[in-house]
């Protein structure tokens, strides 16, 4: 009797360790985080421009990346986040907030079609890049859960940040 009621609080016990850690992993998915003020300049702006400028998904020589095809679909993901930075310049300077660039950047990934993660890899590439023009640490695991799923993203977001 004594060895059965010590093995059923054993698993109590674990059970509530587990449900614990599932409650903690995703606290982050329903505590907003706080939002960031931007320090909008012209020259931010002005590395925007440049970012829009430049030929985007093509190959990137001495990496594995070998640029989006067909030649169409490239096109289409180039005018999909020129549209963002253009977003993006005409909204920072009277909305220059982390929350505002990072609804942004949902409605982009939203409409992005592609299957092959290495240009869902370069998508996240740009999204960082401009992440670091405007000053903003880190996406509140919005890119995580974008590329690995609702589940895993998290847990890539956490091993991500680790120093």
């Amino acid at each position: 009797m004594f060895r059965l009621s010590k093995m059923v609080l054993n698993i109590f016990r674990l059970l509530a360790i587990l449900v614990s850690a599932g409650l903690l992993a995703f606290w982050g998915l329903f505590w907003p985080a706080p939002d960031q003020v931007l320090d909008v300049s012209q020259q931010t702006l002005a590395s925007l421009l440049d970012l829009r400028n430049r030929t985007k998904y093509v190959e990137i020589p001495g990496s594995i990346y070998n640029g989006m095809r067909p030649e169409s679909r490239r096109v289409i993901a180039e005018a999909q986040l020129n549209s963002l930075i253009d977003r993006l310049r005409d909204g920072l300077p009277s909305r220059p907030s982390k929350k505002f660039v990072l609804s942004e950047f949902a409605k982009t990934m939203e409409d992005f079609e592609s299957i092959d993660t290495e240009d869902r890899e370069q998508l996240l590439r740009y999204l960082e890049e401009i992440m670091h023009t405007l000053g903003i640490e880190n996406s509140d695991g919005l890119l995580s859960r974008w590329m690995y799923g609702p589940l895993l993203g998290p847990l890539a977001e956490r091993l991500h940040r680790k120093p």
